[in-house]
């Protein structure tokens, strides 16, 4: 019995998803749990599996498609059975004619092959019993004609100088003197130009510096891509974040010395590195643990304080940025969690993050430190209504005062806490912030809690 293959969805705020690839073509036998299609989300790129084993009867939807969840994608079933009733509804709900130009090109090469077959022999048969006099064959040589072309008016329908003199003649590109010239400066091709502006289509000098201004913009551009897939899904989402949450920020600077310190130290008894990026986290999670406030989201119209607490950590990839979540963060130790980050941020680079990686979020840290930057904002990660942007540690002189002032050199680090005012007002921000400067300005009675 023939059933739909359908687009699945992977993940809670998933609606569409892009399929990628096809691992079978219409015709082979699949088997259940084999990997049948690829298919890209705003997180990543996943494998899927056939749900069960029969022939691929139909692909509905080619290749760099976007299609809804849930929607019919293909049809599996035995290879005898009838499936145009199938075929006919899935069409309607993909809203799709039966015959569009997206249709597989498996599909298209049998029609077009069989039909191509009946019309382009005979044609070739004509153009090889085509006959065409001496002159006629020197002329067109001279000229750059193609005899196959050219209509012959001589006995037998043979092509004569006359057929080949009128056929270059009626296609000769017309253009004015002054095009001709400015064309041949600036190494145009007349022929490039479908159809000048002067009478019965005849190229003018407008035609040629019209054609220059474009080719001066396209020497400007140096490629372009189309902006779909994992990039436009995350466009999307942060353009929904910014103009739909009011987002407010709250920057401080934080010395960061005993941290660097303190983690050179560790690192030096051990194989597996701590980073600041891995405090962080850690340091993160503790704070919201004792500030629930912050760990929060807007669903519906209603305001979620969430159990758990799930810190997302930005990772850039070519495509976009991804955002793998580490559950349960403020119960694990600081080694764990480190080796746990370090294993999702491969995964992400990689592209082999699984739904349950990326999904579930409560808070989000965005790290541009390793690239240089002092300080920036980040956009909120939707439905979560915070995100911590970080900047880089710089060496900096200050001034401190202990018995007597004295100037000093230490580590200090930008952060800017982005929040939906919604949700979060100034006072529950400012008190966050400073909670977190002072567990990371003394990270010692953070590890002994």
């Amino acid at each position: 019995m023939a059933v739909y293959v359908i687009m699945p969805k992977l993940g809670f705020n998933m609606d569409k998803g892009t399929l990628l690839k096809w691992r079978k073509k219409e015709g082979d036998f699949v088997e259940e749990q084999e990997v049948l299609f690829e298919i890209e989300t705003d997180k990543t790129v996943m494998e899927v599996e056939a749900q069960t084993s029969g022939v691929l009867r139909k692909i509905l939807v080619t290749e760099g498609e976007e299609v809804p969840v849930t929607l019919p994608i293909a049809i599996i079933g035995d290879g005898d059975e009838d499936i145009s009733k199938m075929i006919k509804e899935a069409y309607q709900k993909l809203g799709k004619s039966e015959m569009t130009e997206e249709e597989p090109k498996a599909a298209k090469r049998i029609s077009q092959g069989i039909a191509g077959k009946r019309e382009i022999e005979p044609k070739k048969e004509k153009e090889e019993s085509k006959k065409f006099s001496p002159r006629a064959q020197r002329k067109a040589k001279e000229l750059g004609v193609k005899v196959q072309l050219v209509e012959g008016s001589g006995p037998g329908g043979a092509i004569i100088e006359k057929d080949v003199m009128s056929y270059y003649q009626s296609h000769k590109i017309k253009a004015s003197p002054v095009a001709k010239k400015i064309a041949e400066k600036a190494g145009i091709k007349l022929d490039a130009i479908e159809k000048g502006t002067g009478i019965a289509g005849r190229i003018m000098k407008k035609d040629i510096e019209e054609a220059l201004d474009k080719t001066e913009e396209m020497k400007k551009i140096e490629k372009k891509i189309p902006y779909t897939g994992m990039r436009k899904i995350i466009g999307d989402r942060i353009s929904q974040s910014k103009f739909t949450a009011p987002h407010v920020y709250f920057t401080t600077s934080v010395d960061m010395s005993k941290v660097i310190d303190l983690l050179n130290r560790f690192n030096q008894d051990s194989e597996k590195r701590i980073s600041i990026n891995d405090f962080l986290v850690f340091t993160v999670a503790k704070v919201l643990s004792e500030q629930p406030n912050i760990n929060c989201s807007l669903l519906g119209e209603e305001i979620v304080y969430h159990k758990d607490i799930n810190i997302g950590v930005a990772v850039a990839l070519k495509e976009g940025l991804i955002v793998p979540v580490i559950k349960n963060a403020d119960k694990k130790s600081l080694s764990i969690l480190s080796k746990e980050t370090k294993k999702l941020i491969k995964l992400a680079r990689e592209r082999k993050l699984m739904p349950e990686d990326y999904n579930g979020g409560t808070f989000t840290i965005s790290n541009l430190g390793m690239y240089g930057i002092d300080n920036f904002t980040a956009i909120i990660n939707p439905p979560e209504a915070a995100i911590l942007a970080v900047g880089t540690a710089k060496r900096i002189p200050v001034v401190i005062e202990e018995r007597v002032e004295k100037l000093v050199v230490r580590s200090f680090m930008k952060v800017t806490l982005s929040v939906d005012h919604r949700l979060i007002d100034g006072a529950m921000a400012a008190n966050f912030l400073n909670r977190l400067k002072y567990c990371l300005e003394f990270p010692k009675s953070l590890l002994l809690c």
